[in-house]
């Protein structure tokens, strides 16, 4: 490979990653962010962290101030914390060390950096602030309040019909409970019809007109889903809120600007409250956990408890006075149209139970029915803790393709696509009569002729999905369900008469609404796809914690999270999603926990929880943030010493291993999901292994040289073990494609047969696997790196386009599918062409999606340059195959974006990169020198 030609760097606009040193000295730092968040309002860090973009080539200094308030600031008073000149080019994640901040109070801030090529310093940044929350519980007047008197409605025909379809045993499911599990479900019935409705609840006030409101702030937040209301217009759009957590040890609560929502005198707060995770109580109220020990009591429930809520509105005036409006004993209560509700199960909801302007200011004649509020003496929780991940939305609208109807009145809506997320019903369509009930059932999967089924959903919920709207003559225009969401591409809707139009629904897709700061595409449309459908798997289980599939367990499994960690790292801003994720192992009442958060979970999962260790590093690889390991590191210590002493020979002998790798053959039967080729031991001790090499980096970091000593001496001890028991010189390599990639990945192989454990693995792919991989959840982030970087990229971009049984293309065509399924060879096409046996297992399982990161650090090279944290200073390492003609990666990093973009003519590639402002990337081309190249773009020609 011969470097024929390159360009000179050159300017880039000023608004994305150009270089301000030629421009004048208005150039200043731009995009301030406090905890990753614009102007937050509820901090409760000490110690938060400030970063902003420097806007020039290259940062030599900063100088921070911060102040009470603007005033100060701009008079050069900065009261709070003035750093002084700080000899440093780091612009991301700089703690602040000024004054203690208490309850409310509000910190002004501002920067200005000191460029290579300028003695005088930028101007200084615009102001601006952060805020902080409610730090103690002290500092809440508000109580926790909750219904008095919980009520449940009465049955008609059209309530138990929804209950019957949420308990499959409605005579109209397509694959209702027979046998021994309709005894079962028949008790499902029972425990629905005793379920109370959600909640309203309300509470009207004044304010004090004559002197003039200038600010409202609200902090709330439920344990339950709940939609809070001022004056009949809800605060926010959040949905599924607040995000979940081990509610017992914390709750998460939102702060919110209200001031254009309050009027002069009167105004009324209201709250609607449903169940969400807090109050689950009958999904998984029969399941045993499989892998523990028999004659271990059942966990009868996921409940934390009736549902419940606190709010706390503040009230500033122009003279300075204050008014705090809290939820309190004042408060009323009560049912809501929406009779049943749950997260497993749907939404029954009946318009006819609508009580009028409940959240608007109504005369006390129309609140005779409402009720007195129960006050909690006690918090239902240890503390509330800022919701700083961004919160759960809908974020992208979806149509229907195409309209069944399988049988008389029964139609089905294909969207085309499997997704997580909500139904809009456009009612004024259906022209519905009072009492007519609609049901809308949800699943992943429809026969050739549209018949719906929900097996992919398992038993083990007790659940089905399904949503009803009761009529009432005078419906508003469209509904959609509030306190739940469901796993489908199929929705069918019953209770009409007539074919109805395809825009009749649309669908929402809802998610955590991370900003996707990743984008990816290339020349070839089959790569394009298999790169959407990771991201259709990923986004569809972003829901406040990482899930395992949407329809089934929807549980925040640890080893999922690692195992397409590298998926969500380049595709999405995941700052505050992991550290939120990384608190719920440390509330987890678990050590190696195999979920976290939630009741249904155990420990001793060693290669899954795992991912505590390894999401923290790669935080910090990708954003620069010391405190995150410092404040984990104690859990993870916990960790790592409870996997040390289950040792056996310096190797740890049980795990779940590479879960769902490929059978050799569609429709072969195996136990459970567990690995074919990988030995649990293998991947459970090379995760270890992984870990104590980590674990020995995060010690050097946080100055704990003892500790990192002992846990490089545990990776030597565990590395040697693994190679010596594993390691067949007569074939050369280490038993399976997984377990070689994470020899070379993690550096457990020597050093002098690495590439000859890269030549056996190629010749495992391409001889024994015809070009496939046999790699399960695991070994999917790791497989495709172990082979480019020793050469074989082209066999590694061949496992994307291998043709047949397990490959891409072959699950587009003959799986139809547009998310990965758990088990791809669990159903067999051939012998069920028309789907009529559909599989049993979730067709939405983002665990396999890790090959995504290669798209990024291989084919277009963006990766970190060795431990360098938070992508100041990365590499440039792309991987030019042969099959591709083009390709275009970009990476948005705490220092703006990095671009990567390649296009081949003959036998050349002409490569086209941006660095941005205040970094620097090492380029590496195979047989040549690397060269390290400041902020700017870029074009190389290369001979291939």
């Amino acid at each position: 490979m011969i470097l024929l030609v390159s360009l000179a760097a050159c300017s880039v606009a000023p608004s994305d990653n150009a270089s301000a040193d030629t421009k004048s000295k208005a150039s200043q730092p731009s995009q301030l962010l406090v905890e990753d968040n614009i102007n937050p309002l509820n901090v409760h860090q000490q110690m938060p962290r400030l970063s902003w973009y420097a806007n020039v080539k290259t940062q030599t200094a900063y100088q921070i101030r911060v102040a009470s308030n603007e005033s100060l600031l701009a008079a050069g008073k900065a009261n709070l914390w003035d750093s002084g000149k700080v000899n440093s080019g780091v612009s991301v994640n700089i703690p602040y060390q000024g004054k203690k901040l208490g309850a409310n109070q509000k910190a002004v801030w501002q920067v200005r950096v000191w460029s290579a090529n300028r003695d005088k310093p930028s101007q200084w940044s615009k102001p601006q602030f952060w805020e902080m929350g409610l730090i103690n519980q002290s500092d809440w007047q508000a109580k926790w309040l909750q219904v008095k008197q919980p009520s449940v409605a009465a049955l008609t025909e059209a309530r138990l019909n929804w209950i019957k379809y949420a308990a499959n045993v409605h005579p109209a499911a397509t694959e209702p409970a027979t046998g021994s599990k309709l005894k079962t479900q028949l008790g499902v019935v029972e425990q629905l019809k005793q379920q109370p409705t959600a909640s309203l609840f309300r509470h009207s006030f004044s304010t004090v007109q004559d002197k003039g409101l200038v600010r409202a702030k609200l902090h709330s937040t439920a344990g339950g889903y709940y939609e809070i209301f001022i004056n009949g217009q809800k605060v926010d759009d959040r949905l599924a809120d607040p995000g979940q957590t081990d509610f017992d040890k914390r709750i998460l609560y939102n702060t919110d600007k209200v001031t254009h929502l309050l009027s002069g005198g009167q105004n009324t707060i209201a709250v609607h409250l449903g169940s969400g995770w807090y109050d689950e109580n009958i999904a998984f109220s029969k399941w045993t956990n499989p892998d523990a020990t028999q004659g271990k009591r059942k966990q009868k429930t996921l409940s934390f408890g009736q549902p419940k809520f606190i709010a706390q509105l503040e009230l500033t005036y122009a003279d300075g006075s204050s008014q705090i409006v809290a939820s309190n004993e004042q408060w009323l209560s009560h049912p809501s149209p929406v009779l049943k509700e749950g997260l497993f199960s749907g939404e029954l909801y009946d318009a006819n139970q609508t009580v009028k302007d409940w959240n608007l200011n109504t005369a006390p004649e129309n609140l005779a029915n409402w009720q007195a509020v129960e006050v909690l003496n006690e918090w239902p929780t240890k503390k509330l803790e800022p919701q700083l991940l961004p919160a759960i939305r809908a974020v992208k609208k979806l149509t229907p393709i195409k309209l069944y109807q399988p049988r008389k009145n029964v139609w089905v809506f294909d969207f085309g696509q499997n997704f997580t997320g909500i139904p809009t019903l456009n009612l004024a369509k259906l022209n519905l009569a009072q009492g007519q009930a609609v049901h809308m059932r949800y699943g992943e999967w429809a026969d050739i002729d549209g018949n719906l089924s929900q097996k992919s959903g398992g038993g083990a919920p007790l659940l089905k999905q399904v949503d009803t709207y009761i009529a009432s003559g005078q419906d508003q225009a469209s509904w959609s369900p509030v306190f739940t969401w469901h796993g489908f591409r199929y929705l069918e809707l019953t209770g009409i008469d007539f074919k109805p139009d395809l825009d009749t629904v649309v669908g929402h897709l809802v998610r955590s609404d991370v900003e996707v700061v990743g984008q990816f595409k290339s020349s070839s449309a089959l790569l394009n796809r298999i790169h959407d459908m990771a991201l259709w798997s990923y986004e569809g289980n972003l829901m406040s914690v990482p899930m395992d599939c949407p329809i089934r367990e929807r549980a925040g499994w640890t080893g999922d999270a690692h195992a397409a960690l590298i998926t969500g790292n380049y595709n999405y801003d995941m700052q505050n999603f992991w550290q939120k994720y990384l608190g719920d192992f440390a509330t987890s009442s678990h050590i190696a926990p195999a979920v976290v958060p939630g009741k249904r979970s155990h420990g001793g999962t060693y290669d899954w929880a795992v991912a505590e260790i390894i999401i923290a590093w790669e935080h910090y690889r990708h954003h620069g943030d010391l405190q995150v390991i410092a404040e984990q590191y104690d859990s993870m210590l916990e960790y790592m010493d409870a996997a040390e002493s289950q040792l056996t020979n310096n190797l740890l002998r049980k795990g779940y291993g590479d879960w769902c790798d490929p059978v050799r053959k569609p429709g072969m039967t195996r136990k459970r999901c567990n690995p074919e080729y990988t030995l649990p031991t293998m991947t459970t001790s090379g995760f270890l292994a992984h870990g104590a090499e980590l674990m020995a980096k995060m010690s050097t970091l946080l100055n704990k040289p003892e500790k990192a000593k002992h846990y490089q001496a545990l990776f030597e001890r565990i590395a040697a073990q693994y190679h010596k028991e594993f390691y067949n010189p007569a074939t050369g390599h280490y038993g399976s494609q997984t377990a070689d990639a994470m020899a070379l990945r993690f550096g457990l192989a020597p050093k002098e047969i690495r590439q000859s454990v890269a030549d056996a693995l190629n010749k495992d792919v391409l001889e024994n696997w015809h070009g496939h991989g046999s790699i399960g959840a695991l070994g999917q982030t790791y497989v495709y790196r172990a082979l480019s970087d020793y050469g074989y990229g082209d066999t590694a971009f061949g496992i994307f386009t291998a043709e047949g049984y397990p490959g891409y293309k072959w699950q587009f065509e003959k799986l139809n599918a547009t998310t990965l399924w758990e088990r791809k060879g669990v159903w067999d096409p051939a012998k069920d062409p028309e789907g009529r046996n559909p599989a049993g297992r979730s067709l939405n399982h983002p665990f396999h999606s890790g090959y995504d990161g290669w798209f990024y650090e291989g084919l277009g090279g963006i990766r970190p340059k060795g431990d360098t944290p938070g992508f100041q200073h990365f590499e440039l390492a792309p991987v030019f195959v042969k099959d591709l003609d083009w390709v275009e990666v970009s990476y948005k990093t705490g220092y703006g974006k990095i671009v990567s973009n390649w296009k081949r003519f003959g036998n050349q590639v002409e490569w086209y990169f941006e660095v941005p402002n205040n970094s620097t990337a090492t380029v590496s081309l195979p047989d040549k020198p690397t060269k390290v190249y400041s902020a700017g773009q870029y074009t190389l020609k290369v001979s291939l």
